[in-house]
């Protein structure tokens, strides 16, 4: 059995790469006991960040900081008829 002691608060996310394939019993061997190197391609390990400011915000989200762009020609309020 493989087992995680988390530093902090628990989050799969935490788990780097080479860590998450012992894990899953994709490699024999700890990345401590082998000498793992990431892929050429491979970016460094970030956990996930949701839920703190550096938090992933698409364009058009209400959570970006920066301003949204004014609506263009083809768009029209709606008011209730008889308003």
């Amino acid at each position: 059995r493989r087992w995680v002691i988390y530093n902090g608060e628990a989050e799969a996310s935490r788990i780097p790469p080479g860590w998450h394939g012992w894990m899953h019993h994709r490699v024999a061997e700890p990345p401590t006991q082998i000498a793992y190197t990431p892929r050429e391609w491979e970016r460094p390990h970030l956990p996930n960040m949701t839920g703190t400011p550096a938090a992933y915000r698409p364009k058009g989200s209400i959570l970006t900081p920066e301003a949204r762009p004014a609506a263009t020609g083809d768009y029209s309020a709606w008011s209730p008829p008889g308003a």
